[in-house]
């Protein structure tokens, strides 16, 4: 019976829209489970949301720009017949990627770090090379064979763990690359760029920059109780960015001697062009300084305490105190016809929490209570203090977690209500 549905599982794949894919730079063969107008649409339809979330940089020159380099790169790939777009999010994450069907986004917080029209060429070539590839389409095929073939596994075996292990792989190679196509998107990337007329030697020295800015930022973020925000996140796993890079690219494209006029880099024209673009967050995002947050189009100002880390994220404001303590603040729609003490409830039903009190903070009325436990800081044993203000039709929503916070509820067990003051 095992086997026969485990065969049965097999031949539901084969029928499952199963296809080969040709690589055109290498010709080798890859299963993958959409056609490229199959893949391009689906693009079209990630993009939405895509802009819906991040928003678009609002500097029209700039957008031209990016789509002129991408543009040009994307002309010197076999499929260069493909409507390549481009497009500059407004978040200052460091990171570029590809969602496969020619569709390129880079956050502005990484142009920041690139310093020549070379080093742009070179990161938008490493995302075309992934469109080359059909990486996105690839990864997603693996992800839903590792699956699969876990249980087929599981059912041969009897043994659903091995199924629980496997399906963890699948969701690795989902989110993100592995080492293989990175390196193969690098070294793509760099031939596209080169065939371009870019120096080679330009993603090696932007490499060399995200290496040193992740060193930093994984420092910085083990102090601060929080994830690190790092080039292509925890796949972050590029070559070395040495001599080797730019050697086995130029062996790759066959150039053996500098072209006429030089390699282009086009340092000026790219400082020129990224002028006056924010460093970290905008003014439509929200400013940080110190300890404070501001933002104008709210008529918001908050103020934490000195020593405190703000970073503000896409969708909440993070404010840590190294790993003793964890703030996150969300905004949310005030629903109407609730008190902020049945909103923090109807958050929290099925929790246990301790009984909580009303709040007024500068004329804003809210609610605050503790959960009896649930903080990663106390392997998820400890409490976390919730807490809702409501401001015109907003709704703040805030969420501390700390290690004394459960010292404190001890010591206070004979008033739980002063524990959620």
């Amino acid at each position: 019976m095992r086997r026969t549905l485990a065969t049965a599982v097999a031949c539901a794949l084969a029928l499952a829209g199963v296809s080969c894919a040709t690589n055109p730079e290498t010709g080798t063969h890859h299963v993958v489970f959409t056609t490229v107008k199959g893949e391009q649409e689906r693009a079209r339809h990630i993009h939405e949301e895509i802009v819906r979330f991040y928003g678009l940089y609002q500097d029209q020159a700039l957008q031209d720009y990016v789509q002129m380099i991408g543009t040009r790169v994307a002309r010197n790939t076999p499929i260069a017949d493909w409507d390549f777009k481009f497009y500059v999010l407004d978040d200052d994450d460091i990171n570029a990627f590809t969602v496969g069907g020619g569709y390129v986004y880079i956050h502005r917080g990484l142009m920041a770090y690139l310093n020549s029209e070379a080093q742009l060429a070179a990161v938008l070539g490493h995302e075309i090379g992934h469109d080359v590839a059909r990486h996105p389409a690839r990864s997603e095929a693996q992800g839903v064979l590792l699956g699969t073939g876990a249980l087929a596994t599981a059912i041969l075996t009897g043994n659903p763990a091995i199924a629980e292990m496997a399906n963890l792989g699948a969701t690795a190679w989902y989110q993100g690359y592995g080492r293989d196509h990175e390196s193969e998107a690098d070294r793509l990337g760099l031939e596209y760029a080169t065939r371009s007329g870019y120096n080679p030697q330009a993603l090696g020295d932007a490499m060399k920059v995200f290496k040193a800015q992740e060193a930093f930022e994984l420092t910085r973020a083990k102090d601060e109780g929080r994830d690190p925000n790092i080039y292509h996140g925890v796949f972050s796993d590029h070559p070395a960015p040495d001599e080797r890079i730019v050697a086995a690219t130029l062996g790759a494209a066959n150039i053996a001697t500098v072209p006429r006029g030089g390699w282009l880099d086009n340092r000026e024209q790219y400082l020129k062009t990224i002028e006056g673009m924010p460093f970290g967050s905008s003014r439509e995002q929200g400013i940080v300084r110190d300890n404070r947050f501001y933002h104008a189009g709210m008529k918001l100002t908050m103020a934490f305490p000195k020593g405190w880390k703000v970073k503000n994220e896409r969708d909440r404001l993070l404010v840590t105190k190294k790993k003793e303590s964890v703030m996150q603040v969300t905004l949310e729609k005030r629903p109407e016809k609730k008190s902020p003490r049945e909103f923090l409830l109807q958050k929290l039903r099925g929790a246990s929490f301790s009984h909580g009190d009303a709040l007024a903070v500068h004329g804003m009325e809210g609610y605050s209570l503790i959960t009896r436990s649930g903080s990663p800081l106390d392997a998820g044993e400890g409490p976390v203090r919730w807490a809702v203000l409501y401001r015109g039709t907003q709704a703040f929503l805030i969420r501390r977690r700390s290690r004394t916070t459960r010292r404190t509820c001890r010591s206070r067990s004979s008033s739980r209500r002063s524990c959620a003051s």
